[in-house]
């Protein structure tokens, strides 16, 4: 009997303790997240727009197809992105201008978003070189480093983004992608080791791309990736970076120009 009564006790001092706590988990707010990117290799720019969903949302699809998105070069010109259905807007056949400022705009449930991007000259890849690493380190196997290597240009403050492929699949996961700056190499040539995961092996095709862009993405990859890093190892949700959007819109929007090289190693 005793321990019965003890029983009840504890339970009843438990329920003494439990306090409500009131989490936002994005029930009623949701935030557009708006991945926009103009590439002068093909002409063409694409935009991505969906809705960040409620924690308890089981649906995947939060595609916005419904807005109209414009891109505006600095003359003021102005050109409609028709939707392609599931969130995406495409212009194809859009000259690209550089040195230009451009502005791509969204307006969507009576708010419009916007952002400004430069497109900067493209800068030309060198030749891809590559060394034999016998691994071993963070337990590694042995494999192969790819180099990056082009001239940097003289005076002017250049951002990059290097995207690497495996045997045609490209490596675009944000612990995969590399940045780079010319803050010490500027003017100068630049040769730098790369590797994806994990080591490449022989008879592997790799290929290279050198996206020129600015300082803005530059900024927002690198926060995303140092977001990606620290929450990597962790169930704790990652924060957002920041972004060239206007009034509180996720994501970015990026021109740039590229080169490519591609090589097999023997």
């Amino acid at each position: 009997m005793k321990n019965i009564f003890y029983f009840f006790a504890i339970i009843a001092l438990l329920a003494s303790c439990q306090k409500v706590i009131d989490i936002d988990l994005n029930e009623a707010n949701p935030t557009p997240v708006i991945e926009g990117n103009y590439t002068a290799e093909d002409s063409t720019v694409r935009v991505k727009l969906s809705l960040t969903s409620s924690y308890f949302n089981s649906e995947t699809s939060n595609f916005i197809n419904d807005a109209n998105v414009n891109i505006t070069d600095d003359s003021g010109l102005i050109s409609n992105i028709p939707s392609i259905g599931n969130g995406m807007y495409e212009l194809q056949s859009y000259i690209p201008n550089f040195n230009t400022t451009y502005t791509l705009s969204v307006s969507h449930d009576g708010t419009t978003y916007s952002a400004q991007c430069d497109l900067l000259d493209t800068v030309s890849l060198s030749e891809i070189t590559y060394e034999y690493n016998p691994g071993g380190f963070f337990g590694s196997d042995a494999g192969y480093l790819v180099f990056l290597n082009f001239d940097d240009p003289i005076n002017i403050s250049n951002y990059y983004q290097v995207v690497l492929s495996l045997n045609g699949v490209e490596l675009n996961a944000l612990n995969e992608i590399f940045t780079q700056d010319d803050i010490f190499s500027d003017g100068n040539t630049v040769s730098r080791p790369l590797f994806g995961g994990d080591f490449f092996q022989i008879e592997d095709t790799v290929g290279m791309e050198l996206r020129s862009i600015d300082q803005d993405i530059y900024s927002y990859l690198n926060e995303a990736i140092s977001i990606f890093g620290s929450n990597s190892a962790s169930s704790a949700a990652p924060g957002n970076p920041y972004s060239n959007w206007n009034n509180n819109a996720l994501g970015y929007f990026s021109a740039y120009g590229n080169s490519r090289k591609e090589i097999i190693i023997e």
